[in-house]
């Protein structure tokens, strides 16, 4: 339960930075600089936990201070998003400024992370355009010692993803699950979902969904172009309990962890048609069916299966 609480604290702050940071923030990289000498980070040197505390919550991500034929590195892990290396680490009057891009999605978004030792740890402050965070840290034996563990697994890839596509009237419709498992600590919350509270996963991000076209659901208007006349409509979809039944909520911000849904932001919601499956699936599993001039969006998980039908706004 323990380690469970601290993944939810695991993909937040970063996700909401590269989430809200747009096109127009690619650069082509730090500039360079000459390379820090080993020796000039010595205090820094080893496996650190770093949590990065924010109005909303935090996050635990891992940073590795080592020695690179004589010279300063530093390895930067956020939970299976970003598995990167730092080489542009300039000395501060307190500490260190590493400077780096994230890749999100093939966008670069820009990142500053300023630390110093306080006692047995580090603190100090992440930077991006539109997000900043205090950070705190401890050696990586004091987080596990404390019961926060946070290890390094392969950056999600399309593998990773359950995905669909159809098209009505020539304009396309997209939806894009990651693949989250049943049992596990994530399908194991849905049973105990309050009424009117939305389900966001602790170990992935919630489900995507794009579309070229105005979209009509029960109750709901799901617009193209919601972020700009040359972008399809792209969306978050969060499951909500609503009584004894299930709805599927439409959040403008598409890019975010499941642990960062923000009701400000939401577009919609719609009922959703629920059944128990007699086959389990393994996985969630998200698919798109053309129906006439509409369609049917099913997501399935464990036992459950969620569906919701839509047409072409007129």
């Amino acid at each position: 339960m323990e380690q469970g609480r601290n993944l939810t604290r695991t993909a937040l702050a970063l996700t909401a930075a590269m989430a809200l940071a747009g096109a127009a923030l690619a650069q082509d990289g730090p500039p360079a600089q000459t390379r820090l000498d080993t020796a000039e980070i010595e205090p820094f040197l080893g496996e650190w936990v770093l949590e990065a505390l924010t109005d909303r919550g935090s996050l635990n991500s891992l940073i590795t201070f080592s020695d690179d034929d004589g010279k300063a590195t530093a390895d930067f892990y956020l939970a299976q998003i970003a598995d990167s290396t730092v080489t542009n680490i300039s000395r501060t009057a307190t500490g260190l400024l590493l400077k780096w891009n994230l890749d999100f999605d093939g966008q670069l978004v820009p990142v500053e992370l300023e630390l110093a030792r306080e006692n047995d740890g580090i603190a100090g402050e992440l930077r991006t355009a539109f997000f900043n965070a205090e950070i705190k840290g401890r050696t990586k034996e004091a987080a596990e010692a404390a019961g926060i563990i946070v290890e390094r697994q392969p950056v999600s890839d399309s593998d990773e993803l359950s995905s669909s596509r159809i098209e009505i009237a020539g304009r396309a419709i997209r939806l894009r699950v990651d693949r989250l498992s049943a049992p596990g600590p994530d399908y194991d919350r849905l049973e105990g979902l309050a009424d009117g509270a939305v389900l966001g996963p602790v170990y992935g991000k919630p489900f995507k969904f794009w579309t070229d076209a105005d979209l009509a659901f029960e109750g709901a208007a799901v617009a193209a172009h919601n972020h700009g006349p040359t972008y399809p409509g792209v969306y978050s979809l969060w499951l909500k309990r609503d009584g004894d039944g299930w709805k599927l909520v439409f959040n403008h911000l598409a890019d975010v962890w499941g642990t960062m849904h923000m009701a400000e932001h939401d577009a919609a919601e719609t009922p959703l048609t629920f059944r128990s499956l007699d086959q389990p699936v393994a996985e969630t599993e998200g698919a798109l069916a053309v129906d006439g001039d509409g369609g049917t969006l099913t997501i399935r998980w464990g036992k459950m299966e969620w569906s919701a039908p839509f047409r072409i706004a007129d």
